[in-house]
């Protein structure tokens, strides 16, 4: 027969097992396996590596011609290289209410448009506010920033976070919720 003192001393080895056993078990799985190392995570863009600095960007709002750095704030940007077609309009659209769906953080957020054509400054109506790119040097001197992004592509929206780094990439037929909770999460780590 087992005197209660054994007992008691196998009731703390089994107790302290039970508490030790998971951290044990997540070391080994971290640094003896392969578990988890091509999961891609829970954003729904992809990231990009290495980032890109772009720094501040001087832009003008569609409706006032004044020139603003843009800096401080996370800024969806796309590019419309010709004429504002439906494609354009869409992709305004799209940044207007991806930004708006954010509700309180929405002044966190900027939303910009590169491009060589100024028929984007035409829609003053409908996307008052929207930041622009128009002065050619800054297009270039943009434009050759975005390019370093290994396979680049002008029909997808980008995110550039606070401090001037182009850090995501959508794709632009993405579901825009995506992005929303992808910067909804940004901006709730960040503060």
């Amino acid at each position: 027969m087992i005197s209660k003192v054994v007992k008691a001393r196998i009731a703390l080895v089994v107790i302290v097992a039970l508490f030790t056993a998971p951290f044990i078990a997540s070391w080994y799985l971290v640094f003896y396996t392969d578990f988890k190392k091509n999961d891609i995570g829970v954003q729904n863009g992809s990231l990009i590596h290495p980032v890109i600095e772009v720094g501040a960007i001087e832009a003008i709002a569609i409706g006032d011609e004044t020139k603003q750095k843009l800096l401080g704030k996370w800024t969806l940007t796309g590019f419309v290289s010709s004429g504002c077609d439906t494609d354009c309009e869409k992709l305004l659209y799209t940044l207007r209410q991806t930004r708006l769906a954010l509700g309180k953080n929405l002044d966190k957020v900027g939303r910009l448009v590169l491009t060589d054509n100024d028929e984007v400054l035409g829609y003053e109506e409908e996307y008052k506010g929207q930041k622009v790119v128009k002065d050619p040097e800054e297009y270039d001197r943009l434009m050759n920033k975005f390019r370093e992004i290994e396979n680049f592509d002008a029909s997808d929206v980008y995110l550039i976070d606070p401090y001037g780094f182009i850090m995501m990439r959508y794709d632009r037929g993405m579901n825009p919720k995506g992005i929303i909770k992808d910067v909804e999460r940004l901006i709730k780590n960040s503060s």
